[in-house]
């Protein structure tokens, strides 16, 4: 499905009308409609409508092949009050541009019309009744004698005229639209809550690198998102030599705050949060081996990209630093002093799979 991109670069530079949309995703498969066909659709909706809007409607329009004779098409509209999106079917692209333009034209004025379903009413005239043509040989009727006209009567009086209105003629009522089929539900964007899981990299906290497992519960609204995650980091093993070492894991619960730009299918999260969990310690050839758990805290600043996959279904990659707020130290008997403590500053990377629960 390739991008247009020439003909999107031509939609932007038209956004100054304010009837005309910013269309900030234009992709559709080889053979359809270009997005001057979507300009022209939105004009013939709107008609002489007087549009009053103060800012243009950013669209984002997405049409898929899913069969020889099946379109789906995604639009994303942001009319001023958060964005929405539209699914719906055709069996046709060109229909999928048409019903895309109408969508666009009645959020830029509800008063915008289908042109589709308006039809004008025809006019039959009936035909004449068989009989003989003028000018050919026809029986002529004679004229009858005229006759004596009887006593003049007076004129009948003319019918009363309803009154006039004084503010002139009315215009005619205009038809009642035809009904238009019930489109889907709009799937409002501005709240909704996700479910991801993945798994990464993480340094600082551990004697070594560490893979990591998350699992988080995120609600986003359209500019902004709150998020409670748990982490857990696996055990590594370190040799302190003389035959002594240590094996340590981590785990911590997170909650985050986030500010998000999101454009298309693709949302920027920078967050920032805090951490408090645990590090666990357990001595490898000491006297008497023991394992050790203690507090630990973190303040977490990252960012992240979200892609969509499908309206439900997207991935998350995030990389974030972990500053430690308290961190724990170790002690090897008969060894003076601390074998270990987590680092200051440390780097969490994960990648996950995001799926919208609601």
């Amino acid at each position: 499905m390739p991008v247009v991109l020439a003909a999107l670069l031509t939609a932007l530079a038209r956004a100054a009308d304010p009837a005309d949309p910013v269309v900030v995703a234009w992709q559709v498969p080889e053979g359809c409609p270009g997005v001057q066909a979507l300009h022209a659709g939105i004009r013939r909706s709107l008609g002489n409508l007087a549009v009053d809007r103060r800012e243009p409607v950013q669209v984002g329009v997405v049409v898929v092949r899913e069969a020889p004779q099946r379109f789906r098409l995604e639009l994303r509209l942001d009319a001023g009050d958060g964005p929405s999106e539209r699914v719906l079917t055709s069996d046709t692209c060109s229909a999928a541009v048409d019903t895309a333009a109408w969508l666009i034209a009645v959020a830029i004025d509800i008063r915008a019309t289908d042109p589709a379903a308006t039809t004008s009413p025809e006019t039959t005239v009936p035909e004449p009744p068989p009989g003989p043509t003028p000018g050919l040989d026809s029986p002529r009727v004679p004229e009858p004698a005229p006759q004596p006209s009887p006593d003049p009567s007076p004129p009948p009086a003319p019918a009363p005229q309803p009154p006039q209105d004084p503010a002139g003629p009315t215009e005619p009522l205009a038809p009642p639209p035809a009904p238009r089929a019930k489109s889907p539900p709009t799937r409002d964007r501005a709240l909704h809550l996700e479910l991801w899981a993945g798994g990464g990299l993480g340094l600082g906290v551990l004697p070594r690198p560490a893979p990591t497992a998350a699992l988080g519960l995120t609600l986003a609204g359209s500019r902004w998102e709150a998020e409670l995650s748990g982490h857990y980091w696996a055990l590594r093993r370190v040799d302190f030599g003389d035959g002594r070492g240590g094996k340590f894991a981590h785990g911590h619960v997170a909650v985050r705050g986030c500010g998000a730009w999101e454009r298309g299918r693709v949302r920027v999260p920078l967050c920032g949060g805090l951490a408090i969990g645990g590090v666990s310690g357990e001595g490898v050839g000491a006297l008497i081996p023991r394992t050790a758990r203690s507090l630990w805290l973190g303040l977490l600043v990252g960012a992240g990209l979200r892609v969509a996959l499908h309206p439900r279904v997207g991935l998350l990659l995030r990389a974030e630093a972990v500053f430690g707020l308290r961190r724990p130290g170790f002690l090897l008997e008969p060894a003076p002093g601390v074998v270990f403590r987590p680092a200051s500053v440390g780097l969490s990377t994960f990648l996950a799979l995001t799926i919208r629960l609601r």
